[in-house]
């Protein structure tokens, strides 16, 4: 399907694919604009849902909060009542008539406190004896007998202040569901828990406490345990009575250590969730609130952004047909014209059929051609003619140089009357040229560069003698390397002119070459004068000046790096009084080939 596909596309017109592709552009554009602002507006409602019930959670955490103040405060007041400690106290052995006495005065007790409470402060309170005695307040009085049930239960738990959880109580004639404080009762001087007192909040009153869970009409909310039983929930849910552990929201909510929030699928509708635990009960507040209800403000503008963009992609088709008609033939002549330029052939042109931009750009493209042709023939003629140039100046510059020092030596032989070794020196110069004309060849082998080295010692030590001694090594695997010639002579001969000639002790100059990798490096050491890094760094500029002073190491540089690249080169390494080491590098092994290389001697 997929090669179908491509070769379809691949034979439409070029006006065509202009067409489809700003079409799919546009409509792609459309989509993940509106799919991205969805997702953002989405993420933006939730975390302002979210945010909404963590403020929910935080007021009915205080109310709940406040539920157990009012319950310890309320306890100890009636433990600091005169009558309810007598009431505690005495017991059955006391007369029935004082014991009902002591009785009607704690109901007076009791029910001053129900009068002095808000309806929603608590439901009841009860007041038992270790011997199942109970006064209630007024407002169970006449359901008494179930709240006596409860004393069975107080009594199995620890003698310490607890909360019952109502909802747990199995018996059906018990006080309903809800939640209770109790707080037992000690004598002073034994210890003993003499009885209990208990506050009741039922379940009307806790459905009224958390009441502002629910998020607008839809939103939902239940009160669990840890076990997943649920305790309360807002009248429209349907989780009432029911036990949610296996659920994979509550599952979260126990392991939830933030106060974000989640969507998950519930009754089949994707809902956020949201959490908080309430410490006091060791119960958990959940918010189940409907996603589609959050969305519905977003889905106006949804709707509004298709049906722009419906009109959008329907203008931009008729807009793209048109210019895409109008541009592509022009367009694709360049183009095929300029696949042939880019393979090399320089004679094209373009026809030029109209005078607006396409036109402009056909007819710039055609004096283009024209002039990159020129252009090419012209720096190829001048790049050639540089190097020809360059190399013959340098050249120049390097022969007249030595030979103005040879002939200087022979004439100082002749003035100190040693004609012989002028003779001698005269013939050696003859062999030195001989090898530096090599039949106009510019490279010649490393081999053929030494013995031309060897010759010039040869005319030097019939000057200096024992003063200056010379030593030459090098590797036989590199001696055919090719070299550009009279490369190192003039490196040699400014060792002895300015190295080691006016220096009071015996001099020495090494020429040694190895292979280093792939490259050959040649060091011309001695043990003469020396100099400063700044002056080797002067040796070695482009300027004028240093080019005038010392043109012998700076021509060798260039005339190395036109043969064998920017690689190639020269560096000097030296301190004042401790000689110097000039490095020569020529990189590859000799890249520029062997075709040039001379053999002659």
């Amino acid at each position: 399907m997929k090669k179908i596909l491509k070769e379809c596309y691949g034979k439409l017109s070029l006006a065509k694919k202009i067409t489809f592709l700003n079409i799919g552009m546009i409509a792609f554009v459309l989509v993940s604009f509106t799919l991205i602002l969805q997702v953002f507006f989405e993420k933006a409602v939730l975390d302002i849902v979210t945010e909404s019930y963590v403020q929910r959670f935080e007021t009915v955490s205080d109310n709940c909060a406040d539920i157990l103040l009012d319950a310890e405060r309320i306890t100890k007041v009636l433990f600091t009542d005169e009558d309810v400690e007598n009431w505690f106290q005495n017991g059955r052995e006391t007369g029935i008539a004082q014991r009902l006495q002591q009785r009607m005065k704690v109901e007076s007790r009791l029910d001053y406190l129900e009068a002095l409470y808000p309806e929603n402060q608590f439901s009841s309170i009860s007041v038992y004896t270790t011997g199942g005695e109970m006064v209630n307040t007024n407002s169970i009085r006449s359901r008494a007998a179930a709240y006596l049930n409860l004393l069975e239960e107080i009594q199995k738990m620890p003698e310490k202040p607890a909360w019952l959880d109502l909802y747990e109580y199995e018996d059906e004639e018990g006080p309903g569901d809800g939640i209770a404080y109790m707080r037992p009762y000690r004598e002073y001087s034994s210890g003993q828990v003499k009885g209990y007192i208990v506050v009741e909040y039922n379940s009307e009153l806790l459905q009224k406490i958390f009441t502002p869970l629910k998020y607008q009409a839809e939103g939902q909310y239940l009160i669990t345990d840890t076990s997943g039983n649920v305790k309360l929930a807002s009248e429209n849910t349907e989780q009432t009575a029911q036990n949610i552990a296996d659920r994979d929201f509550f599952q979260w909510v126990l392991q939830k250590n933030n106060d974000e929030g989640k969507s998950f699928q519930i009754g089949g509708e994707r809902c956020l969730v949201t959490a908080a635990e309430i410490g006091t009960l060791d119960w958990m507040m959940i918010g189940v609130t409907p996603v589609s209800m959050l969305l519905e403000p977003g889905k106006i503008m949804t709707v509004v952004l298709y049906v722009v963009g419906v009109f959008a992609v329907a203008a931009a088709a008729l807009l793209s047909f048109f210019v895409a008609h109008t541009v592509a033939r022009p367009l694709s002549e360049l183009a095929d014209t300029m696949k042939r330029f880019g393979k090399g052939d320089l004679h094209v042109s373009v026809p030029v059929r109209s005078g607006d931009e396409t036109g402009v750009l056909a007819d710039a493209f055609n004096k283009m051609t024209v002039q990159i042709e020129t252009l090419v023939q012209q720096v190829y003629r001048e790049q050639r003619d540089k190097r020809k140039y360059e190399f013959a100046v340098l050249q120049a510059q390097i022969n007249p140089h030595f030979l103005y020092n040879t002939l200087s030596s022979v004439s100082a032989l002749i003035k100190m009357n040693r004609p012989d070794d002028a003779f001698q020196m005269i013939h050696a110069i003859g062999q030195f040229y001989r090898t530096a004309l090599s039949s106009g060849k510019n490279l010649i082998s490393l081999r053929t560069e030494v013995e031309n080295i060897e010759s010039y010692i040869q005319i030097q030590k019939m000057r200096y003698r024992d003063k200056i001694i010379f030593q030459i090594e090098f590797d036989e695997a590199i001696m055919d390397v090719p070299i550009v010639k009279l490369t190192l002579q003039p490196i040699v001969e400014n060792a002895i002119y300015h190295g080691v000639k006016n220096v009071p002790h015996q001099g020495k100059i090494s020429v040694c070459g190895a292979g280093n990798g792939a490259d050959v490096v040649i060091r011309i050491s001695d043990n003469g004068a020396g100099m400063s890094a700044e002056r080797a760094e002067e040796i070695l500029s482009e300027e004028e000046k240093s080019r005038e002073k010392s043109f012998g190491l700076y021509s060798i540089r260039q005339r190395l790096r036109l043969y064998f690249g920017e690689e190639a080169g020269i560096s000097i390494q030296s301190k004042p009084g401790e000689g110097t080491e000039v490095i020569v590098k020529i990189p590859g092994q000799g890249k520029a080939g062997h075709n040039e290389i001379s053999t002659d001697r």
